[in-house]
């Protein structure tokens, strides 16, 4: 399980390689970190993108497409044709292969994902 961590506009990014459904992925992030990652800004996606070259989970579901940690922004990323309405992409993946745009996915497939740690401006090993 590698962790990489790379420092965004205000959060600290954490991303690991262990594929996980998105509940899953979530339920970590919340034990050791805050919660999946939530892109607030451009530069917090890119942020991101810098590191992680795969499609990897990050906290957006689909009701009314809400960050999971109850943060509100209008900033979006999706991928031409996304979320798509067929009611099977519940949760969304961020694939820094295609520039980091968003997809919609179903929630059981299993991802890396990225978490984010609130309020770190210094990490230590």
């Amino acid at each position: 399980d590698f962790f990489g961590l790379f420092s965004g506009t205000n959060p600290t990014f954490y991303y690991s390689s262990t594929k996980q459904s998105w509940t899953e992925a979530q339920s970590f992030c919340r034990q050791h970190y805050t919660d999946l990652a939530s892109a607030r800004h451009l530069a917090d996606n890119e942020a991101v993108q810098g590191l992680v070259q795969r499609a990897a989970w990050m906290g957006l579901y689909r009701d009314s497409w809400k960050w999971a940690d109850g943060g509100n922004s209008s900033f979006r990323n999706w991928n031409r044709d996304e979320p798509s309405n067929n009611g099977k992409e519940e949760c969304a993946a961020a694939n820094f292969g295609n520039a980091g745009k968003w997809e919609g996915w179903s929630c059981s497939k299993k991802k890396a994902f990225v978490c984010y740690a609130a309020g770190v401006s210094i990490v230590c090993d």
